[in-house]
This record gives structure tokens, C-alpha cells and sequence, in this order.
């Protein structure tokens, strides 16, 4: 694969062993010290305190902010001088049930300590970034795991972090793996950025282009279009089915046969998440071009209420799926129902029954009113999110192939 060849250049081949180590030996571990923990008192706002980082802040072994981080007075922050963060130092989870996480901070430009539940971690010999992969390698979790302390709230003493064994090549070898892995994970926080600007565009787009509440038009539209949007029940032009449950013995492994749609979880457009693979093709009820399809149950809290356009002909329906197919020609787009049904979503949850299970039937979905504008235009909204969610779809794909590209070079470059 490409990005392999691309990584490895990074890698030149070394054949000394690597030395084995205690922790404590190559760095400095400091906490919060019991007595010198602060109270509701010591809390102060952004405005006139100091940052205390806490578990929340480190998602995916990277360092952020929230909307409601802690600040503590600066009389409270100078009086552990030793925990005061700085650049290259890497903050470790030691209690709670993140027990384990940990980052490395880089771009600190302001004061900053940490909570009790944290410890610093500075280096004193090794390459920075080689320390703080090293800490998230399977290694470092299975010996957390191992020796963790506590039930509701896992815990790890500072005394048994420093026993943790290291094995480390030369300086030069650990700036090669540091430098591998932070291109990796700079290649992960693009195609993450990436990902969250096209789902907020989407967010966007769905707000204006859809009218909202009594109104009959959206905040915006394609140009030429204009008018006011026209109300149908779904039942004026769509019919409801079901597909039919099939016996086991029509499943197999053979990935040459067809899919079924089989449950109820559809998560994406145009993406059939529980899906099994038939041996027969003789009998039941099969998708069309144009169908919207809806669970007819959940186990999720108003998970009834989403509907998915299948643009795939030839899909075996399983029994648990609802079938809105429609009664006449170029009345409405699949795609542009999908999207606005999942948008105004809680119409739906008025028509759904049951509390554990929850249950969703044809024939009230046929009664619900929706706006639809001319066709020319339903096809120009329904193309244009079909077009983002395939774009997503599309840096999701990519982020998931990194991600096991990092875990696979986790498992294997740290022994």
C-alpha cells in the first residue's frame, strides 16, 4: 500500500538491540500532592485564573479544550511549581475510567497545572514523541490493565508508573519513530478536520435549506427556484410495505451472493449496516431504485425515527424493515425525502410505540405531513447532501484505514 511504502521511508534499518529500563530512570513524574489539592474555593473564571487540565481533556491521545474547563487561583497554581505544564511534557490519566489516557503537549501558550486524577511526565533522556507512543503502545495497556487498583473508580499509584519497564533503542532511532509517528498522527488531525468541516457544512446546509416551523419556504435555495413549498401527506405519494423475514437456512457466507437488508440499522445514506448474505433468491421482497426505507424498530430511544433512501435496485428486505415506495413518477426523490424526513425527525417520534423496544408501522407514517417543493428541485438538495455524505464517507474511509495503519505499527515497532 502506499502509505506504508511512504512511512517506512521515514524508518532506516538499525540492528542494535534495544536497552531495557525503568521508567523512573528516564524521567520525572509529578503529581498533585494531597494537601496541596484545591477546593470549590480555589475555583476561579478563565478571566482571572489558571487552566487546570483534567481527563476530558485528552481525546485521542491528543490535548484540547472544552467549554467548561476548570481555572484555579494563581496563589493555588504557584504553589506546586512542579506541576506546572510546559511544551513536551505529557500528561497521564492515573484515576478514573480513562485510567491510561495520555498526551503530549505541544502550542502551550498559556499557564496551565493539572487536576489530581493527572500526572507530568517529563522526559529527562528520551526523544519526546517516541515517550509519548511509547505510552499508548499495547504493551503499556496491558500492563495498566493488569495492575490497576479499585472497581468504580480504577486507580494507579505514581510508585508503580515508575516501575514500568522500557525498552528504548539509541536517540537517534527514537527520533525516527517520534518523527514517523507525529507525521501519522498529523496525517490523522488533517483528515479528522476534514471530516468535521464537512459534517458541520452538512449541519448548515440541512438548517437553511429546509423551512422550519410554520413556514412554507427555506432560508435559502438553488437559484431560479422560488415558491412556496407544497404540503403532502406521505400516504398522497408513497405506498408502505414490509420486507419478509426469511428462514436461517437461506444465509450463507458466499460473498458472491446478494445482500440482504436484514434488521433495522442505517446509520448513512445509501448504507446498510446489518446486513447478512442469502443462499436464495426465489422469494421475498426486493428493493427498488427509488424506495425510502425505515427501521421498524429499536432498541435506541427514538431510533424509529430515521429514514434512509436506498439507491440500489435488487436488495432482498428483511422483516423488519418498512418500505416507502412510490405511487406515481418525478413526485418526489428519494434522496431529498431521506434527508428532510431525518431532519424533521421528531414528526416521527409522535407515531412510535413500545418503551424498550420501540415500533414504528406503515400505516401512521402514511399520515405525517411533509413540504416538498417542484421535483427539479428536490433532485438539487437531494444531489447536493447525497454529494457531502459521500465526501464524508469518503474522509471517514480514510481516518479508519490511518487509524489501523497507527495500531498496526503500535503492535509492532515497540517491543
Amino acid at each position: 500500500m502506499q502509505e506504508n511504502q511512504f512511512f517506512c521511508a521515514f524508518i532506516q534499518k538499525y540492528t542494535h538491540a534495544w536497552e531495557k529500563r525503568k521508567l523512573s530512570d528516564e524521567v520525572k513524574i509529578n503529581g498533585r500532592i494531597g494537601f496541596r489539592g484545591y477546593t470549590q474555593a480555589d475555583i476561579v473564571t478563565k478571566e482571572t485564573g489558571v487552566l487546570a487540565y483534567s481527563p476530558t481533556n485528552i481525546v485521542n491521545n491528543q490535548l484540547g479544550r472544552k467549554h467548561n474547563d476548570t481555572y484555579i487561583t494563581h496563589e493555588k497554581y504557584e504553589e506546586s511549581p512542579e506541576i506546572m505544564v510546559k511544551n513536551s511534557d505529557i500528561l497521564f490519566v492515573k484515576t478514573g475510567s480513562t485510567l491510561g489516557k495520555s498526551a503530549l503537549v505541544q502550542e502551550l501558550n498559556e499557564q496551565a497545572t493539572v487536576n489530581p486524577q493527572i500526572v507530568i511526565i517529563r522526559s529527562k533522556k528520551l526523544d519526546e514523541y517516541f515517550l509519548a507512543t511509547f505510552l499508548t503502545s499495547h504493551a503499556i495497556l496491558k500492563r495498566i490493565n493488569s495492575i490497576k487498583i479499585g472497581g468504580a473508580i480504577p486507580t494507579m499509584t505514581e510508585t508503580e508508573l515508575k516501575k514500568f519497564p522500557i525498552s528504548a533503542p539509541k536517540f537517534d532511532e527514537q527520533t525516527k519513530i517520534g518523527n514517523f509517528f507525529q507525521v501519522l498522527d498529523n496525517l490523522l488531525a488533517l483528515h479528522q478536520r476534514k471530516c468535521n468541516m464537512l459534517k458541520n457544512l452538512k449541519k448548515g446546509y440541512l438548517q437553511k435549506m429546509f423551512p422550519k416551523g410554520n413556514e412554507k419556504t427555506p432560508e435559502i435555495r438553488f437559484r431560479n427556484f422560488n415558491g412556496e413549498w407544497e404540503e403532502h401527506r406521505l400516504g398522497d405519494v408513497y405506498a408502505f410495505s414490509k420486507g419478509r423475514g426469511l428462514p436461517l437456512d437461506n444465509f450463507t457466507e458466499n460473498e458472491e451472493s446478494p445482500s440482504i437488508a436484514y434488521g433495522h440499522l442505517y446509520t448513512k445514506y445509501s448504507e446498510v449496516i446489518d446486513s447478512v448474505k442469502l443462499s436464495s433468491t426465489d422469494q421475498g421482497v426486493f428493493s427498488k431504485y427509488n424506495d425510502v426505507l425505515f427501521p421498524g424498530s429499536s432498541t435506541v430511544p427514538n431510533g424509529t425515527a430515521q429514514a434512509n433512501a436506498l439507491m440500489l435496485d435488487n436488495i432482498k428486505l428483511g422483516g423488519d424493515i418498512i418500505i416507502a415506495r412510490e405511487l406515481k413518477n418525478k413526485v418526489t426523490h428519494a434522496p431529498f425525502t431521506s434527508y428532510q424526513i431525518n431532519f424533521q425527525r421528531t414528526k416521527l417520534f409522535s407515531i412510535t410505540v413500545g418503551s424498550t423496544i420501540t415500533h414504528m408501522y406503515g400505516k401512521d407514517l402514511a399520515k405525517l405531513e411533509f413540504l416538498f417543493p417542484e421535483f427539479k428541485e428536490q433532485i438539487k438538495i437531494g444531489n447536493l447532501f447525497q454529494t457531502l455524505d459521500q465526501q464524508i464517507n469518503q474522509q471517514e474511509t480514510k481516518l479508519k484505514h490511518l487509524k489501523q495503519l497507527k495500531q498496526a505499527y503500535l503492535k509492532n515497532m515497540f517491543v
